[in-house]
C-alpha cells in the first residue's frame, strides 16, 4: 500500500518507533561525533598550523606536510621500521596462529584449558605485558638467556640491539595474539565435516582437506584477521615506548610510526606537526585497507559461492 493510502494511526506509529530508533542508537551516534569524527577535523586543520600548545596557532599552510616529505630523515626510517614490524608481525600471527587453531582444533582432551591458556595474555594489559618481556630479555638478567645457557647458545642481546629489535617485538606481537586463534577456532568448527570426509573417501590426505576445504571455507576469517593484525601493527606503540628512558629502541632501530607522532607531540610540543604525521597515517592505513578489501576478492570465499 502507499505511504499515502496508510491510515494516519498507522503512519503515526511507524514515525514514532523510527524514532525510537534514533534515540536508541543515539549515544553511540554521539560517541563517533564527539571522540572520532570532531578530534579527526580538528586534527586536520592542526597540520596546517605551528602549534606548541602554550604558543597560540599559526596558520602555516603546507609547510608542515612539506617537511614531511622532503626534510624529515625520522619521518622514513619510522615507515621503513614500522612496514618491517607489520609484515613480519602479520605474517607470523596469522601463520601461526592459524596453526595452533588447527592442532586445538583436532585435541581430543582439555581443549578449552589450552583455548583460554592461549588466551591468557590477550587479557592482560600490553603496557604489563610489554615490560615482562623486556624483563625476560634483558642481556644479563633475562630469563630467556638464561634458559638458552643451558643448551649452550651464547648471550643474545634480543631488544638491545639493532638487528635483533624488531624480531623480538615481533615474538611479544604472536606472544598477545590469543584471541586470534580463538577466532580460528571458532571458524574451524563451522568447517562441514561432510566434506573433510568426502575428501578423505577419494584419497587425500591432511593436505588436500586443508587447501581444498578449510583454507576456503574459513577464508573470510583469515582476512579478518589479516586486516586486524595488520591495522594494530600499524598503530603499536607501548611495545617501542618501554625500550628505554627515550623509546624507540638502540638507534631508533623500533622507531615505529605512532612512536614518532608521539615524540614530536609530547616531547618536542609540535604539535602541528604531530598532527601532519597523524593525518598521513590515516591515509596510509585507509589505503592499504581499501587495497587489502579489493584484493580479498581473489581469495575470500564466502559462504553460497560468492565472493
Amino acid at each position: 500500500m502507499p505511504a499515502h493510502e496508510q491510515p494516519a494511526s498507522y503512519r503515526s506509529h511507524k514515525r514514532r518507533r523510527i524514532w525510537a530508533g534514533y534515540l536508541f542508537i543515539l549515544p553511540s551516534i554521539l560517541g563517533i561525533i564527539i571522540f572520532t569524527l570532531a578530534p579527526l577535523i580538528y586534527s586536520f586543520y592542526l597540520s596546517f598550523t605551528n602549534w606548541t600548545v602554550l604558543a597560540p596557532k599559526k596558520w602555516i599552510g603546507f609547510a608542515n606536510y612539506e617537511k614531511i616529505f622532503t626534510n624529515d630523515y625520522f619521518f622514513y626510517k619510522s615507515l621503513k621500521v614500522t612496514a618491517y614490524y607489520s609484515l613480519g608481525s602479520v605474517v607470523a600471527i596469522v601463520v601461526i596462529c592459524f596453526i595452533i587453531a588447527m592442532l586445538l582444533n583436532s585435541a581430543k582432551r582439555a581443549k578449552a584449558f589450552f583455548r583460554a591458556a592461549f588466551y591468557l595474555p590477550t587479557v592482560i594489559p600490553v603496557l604489563a605485558g610489554s615490560i615482562c618481556w623486556i624483563w625476560m630479555f634483558n642481556v644479563d638478567f633475562g630469563i630467556i638467556n638464561y634458559a638458552l645457557s643451558f643448551v649452550g647458545i651464547d648471550k643474545q642481546y634480543w631488544v638491545g640491539a639493532p638487528d635483533s629489535v624488531i624480531p623480538s617485538l615481533i615474538l611479544i606481537a604472536v606472544w598477545g595474539a590469543g584471541n586470534v586463534i580463538v577466532i580460528f577456532m571458532a571458524g574451524m568448527q563451522d568447517v562441514p565435516r561432510h566434506l573433510l570426509e568426502a575428501v578423505e573417501i577419494d584419497g587425500g590426505g591432511w593436505w588436500r582437506k586443508l587447501r581444498s576445504v578449510t583454507i576456503p571455507l574459513v577464508s573470510p576469517v583469515i582476512f579478518y584477521n589479516v586486516i586486524l593484525a595488520f591495522i594494530n601493527s600499524l598503530t603499536a606503540f607501548t611495545q617501542t615506548y618501554v625500550l628505554g628512558r627515550n623509546g624507540g629502541g638502540p638507534n631508533d632501530s623500533a622507531l615505529f610510526y605512532s612512536f614518532l607522532i608521539y615524540r614530536e607531540a609530547f616531547k618536542y610540543q609540535n604539535m602541528g606537526y604531530a598532527c601532519a604525521l597523524a593525518m598521513v597515517l590515516f591515509v596510509i592505513v585507509g589505503f592499504f585497507t581499501y587495497l587489502l578489501f579489493k584484493l580479498s576478492s581473489r581469495w575470500v570465499h564466502y559462504e553460497g559461492g560468492g565472493k
